[in-house]
């Protein structure tokens, strides 16, 4: 086998690479404002200690966010006590969004955060990502593997296998045509080949050189496999569990359903058995052709640990690890629903024991891993079963305390993120409502540019169910890092992978937050830490406050608006209107001016504005007028620079803040890059606008100057439609907007009478039979064309929608983004005109995706293709067709006017 070296631009430390391998486990991976209730109390206890008897631990593997098995990761984690990993290849970044017009980039961050809660029902202790980008949806193994780069994955898949050391890997694909998609045929793929080269030191030699060691999996399953076929090993996710009150499925069918923007928040439980089927593909170790489990020939006892590692065992391990195991056992004997702190003696032991058997085996790094483990299982299990509870609250500098009869029901004060050169208090405050404590102290650990000041008194012992803690004041320098950026990016939406940022964050799913409260107490002699990521606090009235993690973000932030815009080359004025949004994130007087870079010969109106504001969270709107005296075909840049206390500022964010998820932040230039496209249009069209899930369109049709209206429910109600030119339904429409399934019947109407109607792409809620003037076919599994460079046919090249007002042809089909189009109809009635073909490779021309019918005497069009991708990223081809579509009720030989 030949030796594979590295193509990444960076190196990790060894230092950072292995703390990556413990930076899920050493504070809580899954958002503090969303925790499942049946991890805390008597039922999190018992769900501690089905993890501290086993040494088990597995690794799932799938491709996007909501692929994996829920059910069954559920009960490997939760019944066998498995330490469970989940590697996710990607974010889902080129999927749909039912919750919002985040798309590409934005909508990765929102999948991961809503894939980190799923994590949490389902019992994951880490959540592991490469560096590729889901590009879209592909029919093809080879092109998942020309778009990534085969061993680019597999580099990434091996590097994370080596960091958490799994016994086995569970691929939820084969890495065949089974899967379907592209990107899940890779997974099911790579898994099989990292099984075989994670172990091998020859391979990708530069990991083991930053310190990572060779990790061989003692097996390797796939997924997908059906009941008359071969199988190893069957599971019933449908059993049901007492201790959380359902089935394992339905548990992680309840996480699941917090993946909303892809599942719209459904919930569908399943009774009865659940199974799932499974095929050993690869194993070291002697095992049977049937398995009961997927941990069966390993011993995964406690006493068994170097068998399992098929390592000799040192002198004096048997003891070490006797002591251990005993201390757990003791715990299960001692544990009482009416008293689940009754575990604490036993469970400190076995803390004890373990740290000791960590010092003994020192010179055996495999079993340190784990016994790491296992140091990190006992604390949680103290903290639970005490009931501690640890809170960092940062707050502005000196803000008073509360006092008074009524103290305890007084809200904290409420703060922003912070900002470099900025100084808070951190109220630190710590209870264990179940047993006294000695509590020695509350510290912050933080990253490099905080200075704090102050600390908790320690040495002293805190009653059952009482509470004690102090205030910590922190400076944070003028260079502090920017934690509010994901530590992951890329320049163009073009590009299959990320670039690091951070390269030390490598798998997480998000950049470690940059201070961690850790409270240190003792209790049976034996010292216990609880740790807490530091937050800060927001109003959400009148729905109460919630706690944020506390990221830093830069002083001042600007967001320009459009990103991107086109000017018609034929525009009489060539100007483009540009917004700045700007926001203040320093408390006090925070003055400077803010002013637009053009190209040479442009000018700006006004060619400046000064800014002003009193505190933090402020923010204000500013417009100017860009001018071009002439403008080329091709990309031109404007950028926004605010001026404030002697530095530049050429980056905003915007905030992506939804309901039970972490907050979090989509960085990007203050640009708009401005495109020059040879565009003609119908001159004065007036069209209505039906959003739908949200998307950039109505600013598309906008740039083309065109009036777009925003049809609220009202207007589809009692409005005189007559008024527009046409009208338009957005993305998803008709799934997610009951009024325009309850006053379609008007739209069809405004049709019969001369309108112009376009309907773009809808998911199988949209039933033509019932909401299209004839009869059609959109089956839940339709088709889509993924493939963004696939070859088109024009199918009706004298209709007027390819003649006027611009002439179309193949070549406004170069350079799309992502994608042709999605849910395509499958049939339809002879009165619809099929008007384009086109097909990814190995699949049959599909015709469904833009059809067009008359109807009385208007127009309707059903227009699957994806305007709602290729408009924000100036398209050129995309916006010519816009034009057309738009304009079929008006008549080329009058201008435009009937």
């Amino acid at each position: 086998m030949h030796t594979r070296g590295t193509r990444y631009a960076w190196r990790l430390p060894i230092a950072a690479t292995l703390a990556a391998a413990f930076a899920a486990s050493s504070i809580p991976l899954f958002s503090q404002s969303h925790p499942v209730p049946q991890d805390a109390g008597a039922s999190g206890v018992w769900g501690h200690l089905q993890k501290l008897k086993t040494t088990a631990s597995a690794m799932h593997t799938t491709a996007h966010p909501d692929d994996e098995h829920g059910g069954v990761i559920t009960k490997v984690s939760r019944k066998d006590g498995a330490r469970l990993a989940l590697l996710t290849l990607n974010r889902g970044e080129s999927g749909d969004n039912a919750i919002g017009p985040q798309l590409f980039d934005g909508l990765g961050l929102i999948r991961t955060e809503e894939l980190l809660v799923s994590d949490a029902y389902y019992g994951v202790d880490d959540q592991y990502f490469t560096t590729v980008v889901d590009y879209g949806y592909s029919k093809r193994l080879d092109e998942a593997l020309e778009k990534w780069g085969k061993e680019n994955v597999l580099r990434d898949v091996v590097r994370i296998v080596r960091m958490n050391r799994p016994y086995v890997l569970i691929s939820r694909f084969q890495g065949n045509q089974r899967d379907g998609h592209g990107n899940h045929q890779t997974a099911g793929l790579i898994t099989r080949e990292a099984f075989e080269a994670a172990g091998d030191p020859n391979m990708f030699p530069e990991q083991i050189e930053e310190g990572l060691r060779p990790w061989q999996p003692m097996k390797v399953y796939i997924g997908g496999v059906r009941e008359n076929e071969d199988w190893t090993i069957r599971v019933d996710s449908g059993e049901y569990a007492s201790w959380l009150g359902d089935s394992y499925n339905n548990v992680a069918r309840f996480g699941l359903a917090f993946q909303r923007s892809q599942t719209s928040g459904r919930l569908r439980y399943a009774y009865g058995p659940v199974w799932g089927y499974y095929l050993r593909v690869g194993s070291v170790i002697d095992v049977p052709a049937k398995e009961d489990s997927f941990f069966d020939g390993i011993d995964t006892s406690i006493p068994g640990l170097f068998k399992a590692l098929r390592r000799p065992e040192p002198a004096g391990a048997a003891a070490a690890l006797g002591a251990i195991d005993k201390a757990v056992q003791d715990a299960i004997a001692a544990y009482s629903v009416a008293d689940p702190a009754a575990t604490v003696p036993a469970l400190a032991r076995g803390l004890k024991a373990t740290r000791d058997a960590i010092q003994q085996l020192s010179s055996e790094p495999d079993a340190v891993f784990v016994l790491k483990v296992k140091e990190q299982q006992f604390t949680g299990a103290i903290n639970t079963a005490l009931g501690v509870m640890l809170q960092a609250l940062a707050v502005p500098a000196n803000s008073p305390e509360p006092t008074g009869p009524f103290a305890s029901f007084a809200p904290a004060p409420t703060m922003g993120p912070a900002v470099p050169g900025g100084t808070f208090d951190v109220r630190a405050a710590f209870t264990a409502p179940a047993r006294a404590v000695q509590l020695d102290g509350i510290r912050l650990e933080a990253e490099k540019g905080w200075s704090v000041k102050g600390g908790v008194a320690a040495g002293r012992t805190v009653p059952a169910n009482e509470v004690a803690g102090g205030t910590l004041t922190v400076s944070l320098a003028r260079d502090a890092r920017l934690s509010s950026k994901p530590y992951f990016g890329r320049d163009s939406i073009r590009d299959s992978r990320y670039t690091l940022r951070e390269p030390s964050q490598f798998g997480r799913p998000e950049s470690a937050p940059p201070a961690v409260a850790v409270a240190r107490y003792t209790v049976e002699s034996v010292s216990v830490e609880k740790r807490t990521v530091v937050t800060r606090r927001e109003s959400k009235l009148p729905y109460g406050y919630v706690d944020r993690e506390l990221r830093v973000v830069p002083p001042v932030a600007l967001t320009l608006t459009p990103g991107h815009a086109i000017i018609p080359l034929s525009a009489a004025k060539k100007v483009v209107p540009i917004e700045v949004d700007l926001v203040n994130n320093v408390d006090g007087d925070s003055r400077g001016k803010l002013t637009l870079r053009v190209p040479s010969g442009w000018t700006v109106t006004p060619p400046a504005q000064d800014f002003s504001f009193s505190r933090s969270g402020e923010r204000a709107n500013y417009r100017f007028t860009v001018s071009a005296p002439a403008i080329a075909e091709g990309q031109h840049r404007v950028t926004a620079v605010a001026t404030a206390g002697g530095a530049e500022y050429t980056e905003g964010y915007e905030v992506i803040d939804h309901r039970d998820l972490g907050l979090r932040y989509l960085y990007a230039p203050s640009v708009a890059e401005v495109r020059g496209i040879d565009v003609e249009t119908a001159p004065g069209l007036n069209v209505g606008y039906v959003m739908g899930v949200g998307d950039q369109v109505p600013e598309g049709i906008r740039q083309l100057g065109y009036r777009v209206t925003l049809l609220a429910s009202d207007d589809l109600a009692t409005a005189d439609l007559s008024q527009y030119d046409a009208i338009m339904t957005g993305t998803r429409a008709y799934a997610v907007r009951d009024d325009l399934r309850t006053y379609n019947r008007r739209l069809l109407e405004y049709v019969r009478n001369g309108g112009n109607l376009v309907v773009l792409y809808n998911t199988q809620e949209f039933d033509p039979k019932q909401f299209a003037p004839y009869p059609a076919e959109l089956p839940q599994r339709s088709e889509e064309v993924s493939e963004e460079d696939s070859p088109v046919e024009i199918l009706a090249p004298q209709h007027q929608v390819f003649t006027w007002p611009n002439r179309i042809t193949t070549a406004d089909f170069d350079d799309w983004v992502e994608q042709r189009g999605s849910k395509f109809w499958s049939s339809w009635d002879s009165a619809y005109t099929p008007m384009l073909e086109t097909y990814d490779k190995g699949q049959d021309p599909q015709h469904g995706g833009w059809l067009h019918a008359t109807y009385g005497k208007g127009h309707y069009t059903y227009f699957a293709y994806a305007f709602h991708r290729q408009l924000p990223y100036g398209v050129p081809g995309a916006y010519r067709l816009l034009a057309n579509v738009l304009a079929l009720g008006k008549s080329p030989g009058t201008n435009g006017r009937d």
